[in-house]
């Protein structure tokens, strides 16, 4: 059959129009959409991770390192090995297999939370990244690994940064501990991966997370169909490289570690706490609570069963109560008292007779002299901390006067240390007392008030900024633990006290009083083996309180002391409280001796 010649023209057309757009396509491919091609192939093989950077340390005023960040030498599992096992089940199964030999073989554990199904997860949601399997492998385990490592070719060693705090459990609650999160500072908007970061989750630790952390770094691998790294491709990934993390600053505190370990040593043993403040400044030079905790059993993880101890402990180890532990400030509030009056015109030379008992209506308290003091005047009544006296004062003076004193002192408020988790405390007055009470205020409300008890709270932490306004002639400094700069100016007091120099002036003899002759000459002076007495080689003063809590069974003390030093120019305002104590001049003024002496010193009279 003969072919027409109109047919072979339409069929050469048609063969040359689809060579024409054969050509014209691969043209397109193959040099204009090049470049979108190898991106869009590039973002279908590429992951990115997040890389955090090494959290900055923290010290001591002296540079003395309270918190670092260590070397951790790490077992891992890498999932692109098991690869080659098919799906996800089957490379979860071979992981499975190979960990409890390799358990055994090491000797180690299987760490609880590696299960099966965490490994699983970890396979469909992040295989590009490895399996932190063991931490903190000693030099025994290492050796032991290198030895199998032939028969472990899904698992390999490295170093990870972890944090450790060298002086274990020294100022644990103002230092605070790390847990591993995601990396918060992330600008990568399409992040696939993160490498957990240290963050801050309690103390100055979670207070300055932001300022301590690193800078994070972002790595791009290459992976597969499958989400996996493909082994040759381990080379190049170090060099994939998009951002590079940056170090954390590093945050240096106002606390002086020798002094802190003074202070703790003296709460050893007991339930308590403590602050030394510089009165001229509000720098913290120690803070304190006890029991504590050691942060270092929180790394690499807080475990729930570590939690679980600690949260249950009925002394309450995880608590802060230096700046959470709220108590009747018992006759260390006197002081305050004293300016209330003298600031609503009471005469300090006039007498009041001390019989042992003071009585309002039906209302009886009574003095720790159960004989009473006699004709007594204020001066002598701070020395010998007269009940009956100040419970007089009070009703003289009125409640309004007495709280507006202690709040222009801080009480009733939170300080706004640089710390958090920060109780305000209670100043109590006939509003407060209906709304939490339902009922009326009371004449015998403001005399208990009066000295320090009732319903009035304080922290140790506001009573030492008291001590230090005292100390310092009236100002209020908000109290800190992150050093100034060397070009910062000077703190600067946020108000002053509402009283006469004169005023303040009298109430600070009275508490040199206390110390060299009355309920706090334990302060002043140490007594030793053979009744010999030590004196503190400066001047002092000082208030001892103790505040009766509970009732039958649970009734107990509270034991205080405030006292600053030395007299003519402070440096060091001090606040203890001791639960269930004795007294506070015989259970914690020995222990402000020893807190004084560390820094000034003590000698033979």
């Amino acid at each position: 059959m003969r072919t027409s010649p109109v047919f072979m023209v339409f069929l050469g057309a048609a063969f040359t129009l689809g060579i024409a757009v054969i050509t014209a396509e691969l043209w397109r491919l193959q040099v204009v959409d090049v470049a979108a091609s190898k991106e869009n192939q590039r973002r279908q093989n590429t992951r990115s991770i997040l890389i955090p950077g090494m959290r900055g340390r923290i010290l001591d005023r002296s540079g003395r390192v309270l918190a670092d960040s260590r070397p951790s030498r790490v077992i891992m599992c890498l999932p692109e090995r098991f690869a080659n096992k098919g799906g996800i089940t089957n490379i979860a199964n071979a992981v499975d297999s190979d960990l409890e030999r390799l358990s055994a073989v090491l000797n180690l554990p299987r760490p609880p939370g590696l299960t099966h199904e965490r490994i699983v997860r970890h396979m469909r949601e992040s295989s590009a990244l490895p399996i932190y399997v063991w931490r903190d492998i000693d030099d025994t385990t290492l050796a032991r690994f290198a030895e199998r490592a032939d028969e472990f070719p899904g698992f390999d060693e490295s170093v990870r940064a972890e944090r450790i705090y060298p002086f274990a459990s020294l100022a644990a609650h103002v230092i605070g501990y790390v847990g591993h999160d995601r990396p918060e500072n992330d600008t990568a908007p399409s992040t696939h991966y993160w490498e957990p970061e240290l963050k801050g989750r309690s103390g100055l630790e979670e207070r300055y997370d932001g300022y301590l952390a690193g800078v994070t770094g972002e790595q791009r691998v290459l992976v597969d169909v499958r989400g996996f790294k493909p082994r040759a491709a381990d080379a190049a990934d170090k060099e994939a490289s998009v951002r590079q993390p940056a170090d954390g600053l590093d945050l240096v505190l106002t606390i002086d570690a020798p002094l802190q370990y003074v202070l703790e040593r003296q709460l050893r043993g007991v339930l308590g706490a403590g602050v030394v403040l510089d009165p001229r400044t509000g720098a913290v030079l120690a803070m304190a609570s006890s029991p504590t905790f050691d942060p270092n059993e929180f790394i690499p993880v807080l475990t729930h069963e570590k939690y679980r101890s600690l949260a249950d402990d009925p002394d309450h180890p995880l608590l802060n109560r230096a700046t959470s532990g709220t108590y009747a400030p018992g006759s260390t509030f006197k002081p305050v008292t004293a300016l209330a009056a003298l600031d609503a015109g009471a005469d300090p030379e006039a007498e009041y007779n001390c019989r042992g008992v003071f009585t309002l209506g039906e209302f009886r308290l009574h003095c720790w002299d159960r004989y009473g003091h006699g004709e007594i005047a204020l001066h002598r009544a701070l020395r010998e901390s007269c009940n009956t006296y100040f419970s007089n004062l009070g009703r003289m003076v009125g409640t309004n006067a007495i709280v507006r004193t202690a709040r222009e002192f801080g009480l009733g408020s939170k300080t706004g240390i640089d710390l958090g988790a920060e109780a305000p405390g209670v100043v109590p007055d006939a509003e407060w007392k209906l709304a939490n009470s339902g009922e009326p205020w009371y004449p015998g409300d403001t005399c208990q008030m009066a000295i320090g008890q009732g319903m009035l709270l304080a922290t140790p932490l506001q009573m030492a900024v008291v001590c230090a306004a005292l100390a310092n002639g009236g100002d209020i400094y908000t109290p800190y633990l992150r050093a100034r700069d060397s070009w910062m100016p000077p703190p600067k007091p946020m108000r002053r006290i509402h009283a006469r120099a004169e005023d303040i002036e009298r109430v600070r003899m009275g508490m040199r009083a206390v110390a060299e002759e009355g309920t706090g000459k334990r302060v002043l002076f140490r007594y030793g083996e053979r009744r010999e007495r030590y004196r503190l080689r400066t001047t002092c003063a000082a208030k001892t309180g103790t505040a009766e809590v509970g009732r039958g069974e649970t009734r107990r003390k509270n034991t205080w002391v405030i006292a600053f030093a030395p007299y003519e120019a402070p440096t060091m305002a001090v606040a203890v409280v001791v639960e269930r104590g004795e007294s506070g001049g015989l259970t914690v003024g020995p222990k402000v001796h020893e807190i004084l002496a560390s820094r000034f010193g003590e000698e033979l009279p």
